[in-house]
């Protein structure tokens, strides 16, 4: 008992430290923060112009670690969203954003305040921002009143007299400084007195009265020596706009690109996050997403059916959980089960040390060597082979090494891949000696009523996977490109493309392919070894051959290629993605 114990912290050790390693590396990829810097004249908000009647609702936020950083003003924002997450949002200087980065470092605890007319404080999350403007946004039952984006507007005259409102961040007080604006420039105004601040920025411009209410003239943006710049209101509705901001309608994620021109910052406390989501090719986030716990769907780290971890696997900050509770492994034979954990493997390519694809493949004999068959999706980059791939191949305990694209063929999404020392103890297929007539039968649903099937898939961990389903009699609910195809309903996930289908006394049947319609498509194993009789030998060396080598059926190229799509990765929030008033 001691020993395991000791060894369980060795292996915890082991993990934490390769853990840390990758962190770092990522970091120095994509952008190390710096360390924090104490400064010696930290930020006090100045004094500034003369009280007003509060009539306005006006909002701050700042950058708080222990100490105030920055402040600035903010405008409240109609409720425009329908989802079932109540969210208020406020426009403010994209001053905010800049002071963020520039103070952000590697403690990454920054964060934004907003306070409130009723001088209460309440968090506030950063979201899109462009060079002039930013948005806050805060998830609480906010009594506010947003500003009147409807309001008429007119030109800014220069014999107008301005009025800019600000509220000072450390004791709520609403304040005004006046002002005219600028005769050279349309959108900068010019105060009475020496005195600026930056407390004003995000703050209303308001100009003369008509009757008894004040004109809004726009937003306050930056402060140059003794001038501001401002926004007008009718570009600050536009603007809005092509945020989505003021659009009454749920954001759906799927497909979700920001708006152009936009950007949106990464969470404090999140920059590890992002080094990990863009070191394995995933999207970045919709703004809120990370912060309010939302899911990457359609990625590769996702389970299914039963597990099985190789001996030695460290469990260690691994969720090896999943709600499958039917029986694989139990039901396959200790000789076939063997020989499976020794012969499928896990694939995944990469392009600048960013990831590309992960997927599934299987060790067979080909041409009097060892190779892997696997899904040509694993180097297609948009119908088309990416050359600069760069492959990795992992089969457990310890056998990682780099593979080599030898040949493809598109048109039925088959990839043969080598790598240049064989692995240790490893068991190849060989599908050419497989029984075809009881493998074609189990993939045209000839065989038994009962004849079960089962979907295998390698983890990029090196933990197996497998689902047991059956054949489905036809494909009238399915339209594919390739008319070979057949679907089983073994529920796999995408890592699971280019995995073998078996049936329970261990005969290859097809390869998995997956769609995100439900059941799992393959390619049965008579039309793999008819492609794969297209390859007289495998090049050993460039010279021997054109590399890589493209596979052709005897029948040659199709008029057409057959499409593969795979459905693509995007984040999701149930809280965002779902209307208020669809909810039961």
């Amino acid at each position: 008992m001691l020993e395991k114990i000791r060894k369980f912290h060795k292996m915890k050790k082991e993990r934490i430290a390769a853990d840390e390693k990758k962190w770092a590396d990522e970091a120095a990829q994509f952008g190390i923060l710096p360390e924090r810097v104490v400064s010696d004249t930290p930020f006090k908000e100045e004094p500034f112009g003369d009280p007003i009647t509060p009539g306005m609702h006006l909002y701050e936020a700042s950058d708080n670690q222990d100490e105030m950083l920055f402040a600035c003003s903010g405008l409240p924002l109609p409720s425009a969203t329908t989802s079932q997450l109540d969210v208020k949002r406020f426009v403010t200087s994209a001053c905010l954003v800049r002071e963020f980065v520039r103070k952000r470092n590697k403690d990454d605890k920054l964060r934004v305040e907003v306070r409130l007319p009723d001088d209460t404080t309440t968090d506030g999350f950063l979201g899109l921002y462009d060079d002039d403007i930013a948005i806050v946004t805060s998830v609480d039952l906010l009594d506010v009143d947003p500003i009147d984006l409807d309001y008429e507007a007119r030109p800014v005259c220069s014999d107008d007299h301005v009025i800019a409102a600000g509220r000072a961040f450390s004791s709520g007080s609403l304040r005004a400084i006046f002002g005219v604006p600028c005769r050279e420039h349309s959108n900068i105004w010019v105060p009475h007195s020496s005195h600026t601040t930056k407390a004003v920025l995000g703050g209303p411009l308001i100009g003369n009265e008509v009757g008894n209410m004040p004109r809004f003239l726009g937003m306050n943006l930056d402060q140059n020596n003794d001038k501001y710049t401002f926004l007008p209101l009718e570009l600050l509705r536009e603007r809005l706009g092509h945020f989505q901001i003021l659009n009454p309608k749920v954001i759906h994620f799927d497909n979700y690109e920001l708006p152009k021109g936009a950007s949106t910052i990464i969470p404090s406390g999140f920059m590890e996050s992002i080094y990990r989501i863009k070191a394995l090719g995933y999207p970045l986030p919709p703004p809120l997403v990370l912060e309010f716990n939302g899911q990457l769907l359609n990625g590769f780290e996702d389970f299914f059916g039963e597990l099985h971890a190789w001996k030695g696997y460290s469990i260690y900050g691994c969720c090896m959980k999943n709600e499958y509770t039917g029986y694989v492994w139990s039901r396959l034979r200790r000789k076939v089960f063997t020989k499976i954990c020794r012969r499928v493997v896990s694939l995944a390519s990469f392009k600048d040390g960013i990831r590309f694809f992960v997927c599934t493949g299987l060790l067979i004999k080909l041409c009097g060597r060892t190779v892997i068959l696997t899904s040509a999706s694993l180097v297609n980059r948009e119908g088309s082979i990416d050359n600069n791939l760069k492959i990795e191949v992992f089969l457990p305990p310890k056998q990682r090494c780099n593979g080599t694209l030898e040949a493809y063929n598109l048109n039925y999404n088959i990839a043969i891949v080598s790598v240049e020392k064989g692995f240790h103890c490893s068991c190849p297929e060989d599908i050419f000696k497989t029984n075809l007539k009881l493998s074609e039968q189990a993939a045209v649903g000839q065989g038994k009523s009962s004849e079960k099937l089962v979907a295998i898939r390698r983890g990029s961990d090196g933990v197996l996977m497998g689902i047991i389903g059956e054949v489905k009699p036809t494909n009238e609910d399915r339209k594919f490109d390739c008319k070979e195809v057949r679907v089983s309903t073994c529920e796999i996930n995408k890592a699971g493309i280019g995995g073998p289908l078996i049936n329970l006394g261990g005969s290859f049947v097809g390869m998995n392919f997956y769609d995100g319609k439900g059941g799992t498509p393959f390619l049965p194993i008579s039309k793999i070894v008819e492609v794969l009789q297209g390859v007289v030998y495998l090049p050993r060396s460039q010279e021997e051959i054109p590399f890589p080598m493209h596979i052709t059926c005897h029948d040659g190229w199709p008029t057409r290629t057959n499409r593969w799509p795979v459905p693509q990765p995007y984040w999701y929030h149930g809280a965002f993605d779902v209307d208020f008033f669809d909810m039961p």
